[in-house]
């Protein structure tokens, strides 16, 4: 019942919340669209553009201004774009050598240039490479750059093609150059690079791109908004639309009336669930949307180095006090977003059905932390040992109302089996960047987690990658797991060729990650996107790395 009852309590604040930002907020409507400008509402506001933000608002900006090597299409294959093929052991670009190692041969598309007039080369993507090995710099991981001896130029009379020397075997090494989506300016950023390496992602240029994508960068107003403009010379062709705005608006709610009232044509990154855009499509029949299945996964995430959440007791305990299955239908009625039981989403091909699962059961929660030494207190909160009360505390991105409701649920739920959460949230520059990234979550963070069908996440799972200050906070194993089982799998998949292979091992992987849960998976949450009716071309992927601009040239307004 309490949980029911801070349901409620949410869904009246945020309806209390849109009638008075109604009351307040006016815009024009589609009816005067600007027929050669796209504004796309985001959620979240970059913190820097580009090669060193894990951000998804900088990526959706990103893909504007720097053209990938091969996104992601809709259908989820891979478009080479700024390659002109992917290379392949069948064609003979991709040689398999003695002692496990490799030859990957890249030929680059003729006719890309910075938007200062200079030519995008294979030296960019050499300078690229030392840039991202060199241990000074910042970089979330390094997994697949740490399988590379090195990045050539063979021909100097050639700058087009880029040799990757492998010092081992790794199954994706056709499909990006080294792992990099993209390259840096080599003539931009060298000289910044070689006074102080650790120092360049304080480069002013990560906030005033020179890119070589569809669009160049006109300016950014922080707080408000970015203006880009369409370029010329993007050898796909000229981008129909000839300015595109993101408009950041923090609070969804404000997000959503500006879709109904056409301040915006296009929303990405969102926290909007099923019900926000349904009313959306309610109240603007000018609107249309796309439910688009996807490759993530809404997460929360133990810091496994709190004296009671290194126990898997609790962490399994609390999974069987939190209604899962409540809180997916909550967000996207009508079994749209099935309970994740696992990290991987139902549609991959190594998903396994079959790993251990904990229904809402509050009882067997309360037998499990009755088991790890907890007990009771007069108030009824938990108490451990030593008499500390067990207090914990939640942290997400504010303003995102969906995972702010989920946090009440959970602060209810939890309170009924004696755990006292204390909700902590912040802006999502702060909370994806230092919160996250340096582990300054004291329990538990609430967050979605993306990948792509060719990724294999070891810097998420092996105990390498656990961020901390002695390794420059690389890694994205931010619950800090060490399991050796789970090490060994990771090891295997990472220079594992074969495809069945590769699925046999993910599906052991799954049962342990099940058993030991590190981080307690909530659902796979539906890529959702609203746009104006009259605006073609938009074909969201649902896949990290290929979010709903990577094909923004083709963008169009209907005659």
């Amino acid at each position: 019942m309490e949980a029911r009852d801070g349901m409620a309590r949410v869904v009246s604040l945020r309806t209390a919340a849109a009638a008075l930002v109604l009351l307040l907020w006016t815009v024009p409507l589609q009816a005067q669209a600007r027929r050669d400008t796209v504004v796309i509402g985001m959620a979240q506001e970059p913190d820097r553009l580009g090669a060193f933000s894990i951000m998804v608002a900088s990526s959706v900006v990103g893909h504007a201004l720097f053209a990938q090597a091969a996104p992601f299409t809709d259908r989820w294959v891979r478009m080479p774009l700024l390659v002109e093929k992917l290379p392949s052991l069948e064609d003979g670009d991709w040689v398999l050598l003695p002692g496990g190692k490799m030859r990957v041969t890249w030929r680059l598309r003729r006719g890309f240039t910075w938007h200062d007039g200079r030519p995008v080369t294979a030296l960019d993507w050499r300078f690229t490479y030392g840039v991202f090995r060199n241990p000074q710099t910042p970089l979330v991981s390094r997994f697949v750059l740490d399988k590379v001896d090195n990045v050539l130029v063979p021909n100097p009379a050639d700058p087009y093609t880029l040799v990757v020397q492998w010092k081992e075997r790794y199954p994706f090494a056709g499909n990006l150059p080294f792992g990099g989506p993209f390259p840096i300016p080599r003539h931009l950023l060298e000289s910044a690079y070689l006074r102080d390496p650790s120092r360049l992602p304080a480069h002013p240029y990560w906030r005033a791109p020179v890119g070589h994508g569809p669009y160049r960068f006109v300016e950014w107003v922080p707080g408000s908004h970015m203006v880009l403009e369409a370029y010329d010379r993007f050898p796909l062709g000229a981008p129909v639309i000839r300015r595109v705005v993101f408009r950041f608006i923090l609070d969804n709610t404000v997000l959503q009336l500006n879709q109904i009232t056409g301040g915006v044509d296009v929303t990405e990154n969102t926290g909007f669930d099923c019900q926000a855009v349904e009313q959306i499509l309610r109240r603007n029949p000018q609107v249309t949307a796309q439910f688009r299945e996807a490759m993530r996964w809404e997460r929360i995430d133990f810091n496994l180095d709190n004296e009671w959440l290194r126990d898997r007791r609790v962490r399994q305990a609390i999974a069987y006090a939190v209604d899962r299955a409540a809180i997916a239908e909550l967000s996207c009625p009508g079994g749209r977003q099935p309970v994740a039981h696992t990290w991987l989403p139902p549609r991959h091909p190594a998903y396994h059905p079959g790993v251990r699962k904990y229904p809402y059961d509050p009882g067997r929660a309360r037998a499990l932390l009755a088991e790890a030494g907890f007990t009771p207190g007069s108030d009824g909160i938990l108490r451990d040992a030593a008499g500390k009360r067990v207090e914990m505390t939640i942290m997400t991105t504010a303003g995102n109302a969906l995972r702010e409701q989920i946090e009440l649920i959970m602060r209810d739920q939890l309170r009924q089996v004696g755990i006292d959460l204390r909700i902590d949230n912040r802006p999502a520059s702060v909370l994806l960047g230092p919160v996250l990234t340096q582990r300054q979550f004291p329990h538990m963070i609430l967050y979605l987690s993306n990948f792509s069908p060719d990724s294999l996440p070891f810097n998420r799972f092996h105990s390498s990658q656990i961020p901390s200050a002695a390794n420059n906070w690389q890694g994205d194993n931010r619950a800090g797991w060490r399991n050796a089982e789970n090490d060994r799998l990771w090891e295997q998949l990472a220079s594992e060729l074969d495809e069945r292979r590769r699925v046999a091992l993910l599906r052991r992987q799954q049962e342990v990650f099940a058993e030991d849960l590190p981080s307690l998976p909530l659902y796979f949450p539906l890529r959702l996107t609203t746009s104006a009716r009259a605006l073609r071309g938009i074909r969201p992927t649902g896949l990290v790395g290929s979010y709903l601009t990577w094909n923004i040239w083709e963008w169009r307004w209907e005659q």
